[in-house]
């Protein structure tokens, strides 16, 4: 910080103190004196001018970069094996300021198949990464891995992140995702845990009213002080995007049929709203926008359109961080997408950081 120089007036020094929003008569950013971090979860590393801004207003200095999904697939030459899938391409160079944590997406099925094989499998995901990293310039600290696992799968995945573990030198840490419903069994092998509050509703029920976030979903599992009594350290990441879920008729009910990235059907008359975020077809409805992209639905499907306002989201972070006052956190935004982010305001984001 520059000195204020002595011969400026008083009024002036004084002026030169004062809050922006003060000056301004808007609303200043809440400034966020903590780490500020956020997931990428795109195939393609290239940063947009807004989302260079975004990085900058908010003081980011930490991506969760997802590197590659593990999967179960099938291949002509292989058969059927667990492989690495989507990795990602380097179109820009990796800000120097900013650390990158690695992430690792595995799917339940693929760790149904990992089983007695950890280890291998441990050493295979750490050479990537490293190679990933070593390519890209991208010096790590931590790793993270993100499974959704189950009863059936707690226990490998337990002992693919022990042998991750060792894996790592001393001078790196490993982490992973937690679930709202695996808050309830023994916390993973790992140095500190992301809690994730979004997707927190069931996606393929149409009666849902937002399977993205929703507070009568999440408050069940914040009941008898869980967070406070969990033994994980914790981060805690909440959500900053929509998308439209989209179900088709049959047999008097509904049925999920696919995810779409558009939320605003303002310019389509055949979209009949049938409830605040409930769309119907009353014909069919074309949005593709070019010739290589289908994109429709016909008569009488619905579509639901889901994102999660920042006063939901502060008030269930609110609920959060009294659980979690006595335990230093850091929260996290889902996803940095300047199409997602757009929807909030700057003032709202830092809100959402705020540790307050």
């Amino acid at each position: 910080m520059k000195l204020l120089r002595k011969d400026l007036p008083l009024a002036l020094i004084i002026m030169a103190m004062l809050p922006l929003a003060f000056l301004s008569g808007k609303d200043a950013p809440v400034r966020n004196e903590d780490v500020g971090s956020i997931y990428y979860w795109r195939t393609t590393f290239s940063l947009s001018e807004e989302e260079k801004d975004f990085l900058m207003t908010h003081g980011v200095n930490r991506i969760y970069m997802r590197f590659f999904d593990v999967e179960w697939v099938y291949s002509a030459k292989n058969g059927e094996e667990v492989a690495p899938e989507a990795t990602i391409r380097f179109n820009d160079t990796v800000p120097a300021e900013i650390d990158i944590v690695p992430t690792v997406y595995i799917t339940t099925s693929a760790m149904e198949k990992m089983q007695t094989k950890e280890k291998e499998y441990a050493e295979k995901i750490y050479k990537r990464v490293n190679a990933i990293c070593k390519q890209n310039n991208i010096a790590f600290k931590e790793i993270q891995l993100d499974c959704d696992w189950t009863k059936g799968t707690r226990q490998p995945f337990f002992r693919l992140c022990e042998a991750m573990k060792r894996q790592l030198d001393s001078t790196k840490s490993l982490s992973s995702t937690i679930r709202l419903h695996q808050l309830i069994q023994s916390p993973p092998p790992v140095d500190k845990g992301v809690l994730m509050v979004y997707n927190t509703g069931n996606l393929m029920e149409m009666t849902s009213d937002n399977s993205i976030f929703s507070r009568k979903d999440i408050e069940p599992y914040l009941r008898d002080n869980r967070l406070a009594e969990y033994s994980l350290p914790l981060d805690v990441a909440y959500p900053a995007y929509g998308w439209s879920v989209v179900y088709y008729p049959k047999e008097d009910k509904y049925y999920f049929d696919r995810i779409m990235r558009r939320t605003d059907f303002s310019r389509y008359p055949d979209l009949k709203r049938i409830a605040s975020n409930l769309y119907e077809a009353t014909s069919e409805v074309d949005f593709s926008e070019d010739e290589t992209v289908y994109d429709k639905v016909y008569k009488n499907y619905r579509i639901r359109v889901e994102r999660p306002s920042a006063s939901e989201i502060i008030e269930v972070k609110q609920m959060i961080d009294r659980q979690l006052k006595s335990k230093p956190h850091n929260n996290i935004l889902y996803h940095l997408d300047e199409s997602q982010l757009s929807h909030y305001s700057d003032n709202e984001i830092s809100k959402i950081y705020s540790r307050n």
